[in-house]
């Protein structure tokens, strides 16, 4: 899409009424100025996931189509009610300072955009129910993620995350927590508070042990601790009979505890 074609979709919006923009998959690299005008629009789409995965330099990764965008205008504090924000598929590097600003977002969608960190100002963002920042190269959770004391859902799957910190503790309201395929070596205690978790995931990274904290998540419906380096089920596990899925496969267990009996809604 060029930029003259793009400004006229543009105008089309305003005088429409869009509350939802879709751009993914259009070659842009460049949003121009006049994205300010959309005053109505709720969803603003730059690049986003789709159906299957692609093999990217050694690793298979979640298909994107996205742009060529390395920045975004400021413009884009001009949209009062920009409500979602997905950003997947783009060259950025790192989470743009705009975007940060955006202070009324609830869901953040930045999927395989090259990111090594997140910025300490996410902070600002207190009103984000959905985080997804996965297929990235970030190493950290940093502690400002306490913050965010709206998340519903914070997805984090592949990336080079080595340790769940402390301050996951105050994301009380999470759902949905996905850590799978990181370098994470152990459960913490603070994993207890997060007692409305359904779905916890953390496949595919280097943990020894389930720890005793996990009995608090009796609302999991979903929990994935696949391809670890488990050697024991501990008999808590019985403490949590909502459980519709438990995956245990790819560890080193050499035992199945009585006490998975009382799982009974497992499926």
């Amino acid at each position: 899409m060029t930029q003259d074609e793009l400004l006229v979709l543009i105008d089309r919006a305003v005088a429409e009424g869009w509350q939802e923009l879709d751009l993914s998959g259009q070659e842009l690299t460049e949003l121009p100025v006049e994205i300010g005008k959309l005053q109505q629009l709720e969803s603003l789409i730059l690049g986003k996931k789709v159906e299957g995965y692609e093999r990217v330099r050694g690793r298979y990764l979640q298909k994107v189509s996205g742009n060529n965008l390395k920045t975004l205008p400021l413009e884009l504090l001009d949209l009062p009610n920009l409500r979602k924000l997905d950003i997947s598929g783009n060259p950025l590097e790192s989470i743009p300072d705009v975007v940060t600003q955006i202070l009324h977002l609830e869901k953040l969608i930045l999927i395989r955009v090259e990111l090594t960190e997140i910025p300490d100002a996410i902070a600002k963002l207190t009103n984000l129910t959905q985080l997804h920042l996965s297929y990235n190269q970030i190493t950290q959770i940093p502690e400002a993620i306490a913050k965010l004391t709206n998340l519903t859902q914070l997805h984090l799957s592949y990336n080079q995350i080595t340790q769940i910190p402390e301050a996951i503790a105050k994301l009380t309201n999470l759902t949905q927590l996905h850590l799978n395929d990181n370098e994470i070596t152990e459960i913490p205690e603070a994993i207890a508070n997060l007692t409305n978790l359904t779905q916890l995931d953390l496949g595919s990274n280097q943990i020894t042990q389930i720890p005793e904290a996990i009995v608090n998540l009796t609302n999991l419906t979903q929990l994935d601790l696949g391809s670890n380096q488990i050697t024991q089920i501990p008999e808590v596990i019985a403490k949590l009979t909502n459980l519709t899925q438990l995956h245990l496969s790819y560890n080193k267990i050499t035992q199945i505890p009585e006490a998975i009996a009382k799982l009974t809604n497992l499926t």
